[in-house]
C-alpha cells in the first residue's frame, strides 16, 4: 500500500487523515504533540516536528510515498515541498506560492508589484529597525510574525506603549525571527477559499468573516456567500486570479484574506497557498457539496482536478471558543444543538476534564459549528439559537497563562 504523509496533527489536519485512508492510501502523521488528534488516526505516527524534512525522511526510510499534504499550517509547507521532491512525487509546489505563504513581507512585494491597492508596512528582526518603522508608520497598528499562521502572536496597538513586548510576542511564534508592523486597515474583514485548475480560477468561496476585537483580532466567524457586489466580486476574481499566476500558483486550494475599505479597495492581508484553517473545507463542503480534502490530495497524487459545485447554500462557519482558561467541566445542550434543523455539523474538540485556553489564538478553539439555510435572515436567527443551546461550563484556573 502506498504511503500519505501528513504533516501535522491537529483538527484542521484531521480530515486528511481520514479522506487519504478513505482513498486507500497508508496515512503517515507528523506531529511534535504526543496527544495530537491525528496519532490515534494514522496508520503510522512520528512524534517530531513537522519542520524538519530531512528528520521526517530518515525515520521512515525508503518507503513508497505518493504524497505530502499539510492542510490549514503555513509552517509546514516548506516541509511539504522538500519532501514532495526527496520522495519525487507528482505534485511540487510552486516556490514563490510557497514564499508567499511564509513571509507576508514578500506577498505584501507580490501584491504592489501588480498595483494592486496596498497599505504601508516593514519587517525586520531588529526591536531598533520596528520601533523606528513604527514610529513613521503611526498608530494604530498590527505587529505579527512574518511566517506564523493561526492569528499567533499578533498584537494591535494604539500607541507605542506596548511595542517592545508586542515584537517580543511576534518572536516566539516566528521561526525566522522576522517580525512585521503593518498599518491597521479599517474596512470590512473577509476571506476567499479557492482552487486552481490548469491556470484557471475553477472555484472561489467568498466569506464575510467576523473577527474577535483587539488585541489578538481572531476568525471567530465566517458567512458564505459574502454580501459583495457584483464590482467588487469581479474585481476580487480579477486580482485572485493576477497574484496566483505572478506566483506561479496553476495548481491547488489557495486562501486570502482581505479587508473591502470604505472607499471600495480591496487590500489583501495574507495569502495561504494550501487548504484554509478554521474549519473551511468544511464549510464548503456543506455550502457547495465540494470536498476540497479529496481535490488537494489528488492533486498531490498527481490525479486530474475535477472541481464541481452541486450546490449553492447560505451557510455559516462558527468558531467554538472558551473565555477563560480552565477545565471544562460540562458541555450543556450539545444533543438539542444536533436536533436543530439547521445545523449540519458540530464538532467538539475537546472532552470534559480537559483543560482549555481561552481564545486568544486559532489554536485553542474547542470546536466547530457549520449552519446552513435559505436566507441570511434565517441563518442569523438559527446561529442565535444554537449559541444560546450550547455551553461550555468551564472552571476557571490560572495555568494557562502566556
Amino acid at each position: 500500500m502506498r504511503n500519505l504523509i501528513v504533516l501535522g496533527g491537529g483538527e484542521d489536519q484531521l480530515p486528511a487523515y481520514r479522506e487519504g485512508r478513505r482513498l486507500g492510501y497508508r496515512v503517515i502523521g507528523v506531529d511534535q504533540r504526543p496527544d495530537a488528534l491525528g496519532a490515534a488516526e494514522a496508520d503510522q505516527f512520528l512524534c517530531m516536528t513537522s519542520r524538519d524534512p530531512e528528520g521526517i525522511a530518515q525515520a521512515l526510510g525508503p518507503i513508497d510515498v505518493a504524497a505530502v499534504i499539510s492542510p490549514a499550517s503555513d509552517a509546514a509547507q516548506e516541509a511539504v515541498a522538500e519532501l514532495s521532491r526527496l520522495y519525487r512525487t507528482a505534485h511540487q509546489p510552486a516556490p514563490d506560492a510557497l514564499r508567499c505563504s511564509v513571509d507576508k513581507g514578500f506577498f505584501r512585494e507580490v501584491v504592489g508589484r501588480l498595483g494592486l491597492p496596498t497599505y504601508r508596512h516593514a519587517q525586520h528582526d531588529s526591536i531598533d529597525e520596528l520601533t523606528e518603522a513604527a514610529d513613521r508608520l503611526g498608530y494604530p497598528l498590527i505587529v505579527k510574525p512574518a511566517d506564523s499562521s493561526g492569528s499567533k502572536g499578533i498584537t494591535v496597538l494604539d500607541g507605542p506603549a506596548g511595542l517592545v513586548g508586542a515584537i517580543e510576542h511576534a518572536w516566539k511564534y516566528s521561526f525566522s525571527r522576522q517580525v512585521i508592523v503593518e498599518e491597521l486597515v479599517a474596512g470590512r474583514h473577509c476571506a476567499v477559499e479557492s482552487f486552481f485548475a490548469d491556470g484557471e480560477l475553477a472555484f472561489m468561496a467568498v466569506t464575510d468573516r467576523v473577527i474577535t476585537g483587539p488585541p489578538a483580532m481572531i476568525s471567530l466567524s465566517h458567512v458564505v456567500p459574502a454580501d459583495l457586489d457584483d464590482d467588487v466580486h469581479a474585481r476580487l476574481s480579477a486580482a485572485v486570479a493576477a497574484i496566483c499566476a505572478a506566483v506561479g500558483h496553476r495548481h491547488g486550494p489557495v486562501n486570502f484574506d482581505f479587508v473591502l475599505t470604505p472607499r471600495g479597495d480591496i487590500c489583501f492581508i495574507e495569502m495561504g497557498a494550501r487548504l484554509g484553517g478554521n474549519g473551511m473545507p468544511l464549510m464548503v463542503q456543506h455550502a457547495f457539496g465540494l470536498n476540497t480534502v479529496e481535490a488537494a490530495i489528488r492533486l498531490a497524487l498527481g490525479e486530474p482536478l475535477r472541481i464541481s459545485v452541486s450546490r449553492r447554500r447560505t451557510a455559516v462557519l462558527r468558531i467554538l471558543a472558551a473565555d477563560v482558561d480552565g477545565v471544562l467541566t460540562a458541555i450543556e445542550g450539545l444533543d438539542a444543538l444536533r436536533r436543530m434543523p439547521e445545523v449540519v455539523d458540530v464538532q467538539v474538540f475537546k472532552t470534559v476534564g480537559e483543560h482549555v485556553r481561552a481564545y486568544t489564538q486559532a489554536g485553542h478553539k474547542l470546536g466547530y459549528l457549520v449552519m446552513v439555510a435559505d436566507t441570511r435572515e434565517q441563518l442569523e436567527t438559527a446561529q442565535d439559537e444554537a449559541l444560546r443551546t450550547l455551553r461550555f461550563v468551564i472552571e476557571p484556573d490560572t495555568r494557562g497563562s502566556e
